[in-house]
């Protein structure tokens, strides 16, 4: 028995593993186009992304209206708002690959440098070289949203969030602070999402397992 089921679970973990790469990969592949556009515009991302405790703190502090969102999201009631949370679930449960710890913190830390690097590294600073400041901040944020548009109403959430990073990165002048920002939230999204997907998996293994039992004591 455990012989017949070794190749079907190894070639599972293969292209489990091979959808997560896929995947990593396409973020990953944000960071040299933003390195290319920023030679071109001649922009110094390595000024940009120097560490400092100022940008450290406000990259923490920056964090917190992000989570009081989520963990309101993650709450609400009302019914429009849980039939959304409920479909972003539903997108997570199907999106070919398991939340570990380990894919969360790769995916996390990612999605702060490569999108950051891009949109607010590169794009937020060329338009705001060319114009005037609110559209150097929101069209880059739109962007951003469209960037993340598996559906109208989380591009358009998306792109508020990219709002947001882009006023922090104008007010701190450092990447390194939305850096933080978009990691750490990104980090207790997942690790948010990953409990409801293990604890609903919990409930469905626990369900057959009461269904199988009725049936043979049945």
């Amino acid at each position: 028995m455990t012989g017949e089921r070794g190749p079907g679970v190894n070639s599972a973990r293969h292209g489990e593993n091979a959808v997560f790469l896929l995947t990593f990969g396409f973020g990953f592949a944000l960071i040299p186009v933003a390195i290319l556009i920023a030679r071109i515009f001649s922009i110094d991302i390595a000024a940009l992304l120097r560490p400092g405790g100022d940008a450290i703190a406000w990259g923490v502090a920056a964090t917190l209206p992000l989570v009081a969102a989520l963990v309101w999201f993650m709450r609400a009631t009302q019914r429009s708002v849980a039939a959304f949370r409920d479909s972003q679930i539903e997108f997570f449960s199907r999106i070919g690959f398991r939340l570990t710890r380990a894919r969360i913190i790769a995916l996390s830390l990612l999605a702060g440098v490569s999108e950051e690097l891009l949109f607010r590294g590169v794009f937020q600073t060329i338009a705001e070289e060319r114009l005037p400041l609110v559209f150097a901040i929101v069209l880059p944020g739109v962007l951003f949203g469209a960037l993340h548009a598996r559906s109208i109403a989380y591009a358009a959430i998306a792109a508020c969030v990219g709002v947001y990073l882009g006023v922090l990165f104008w007010m701190t002048q450092s990447l390194t602070a939305a850096v933080i920002t978009h990691s750490l939230y990104d980090f207790i999204a997942f690790e948010w999402t990953r409990r409801i997907l293990d604890k609903n998996q919990d409930r469905d293994k626990s369900g057959r397992a009461r269904s199988s039992g009725s049936s043979v004591t049945g």
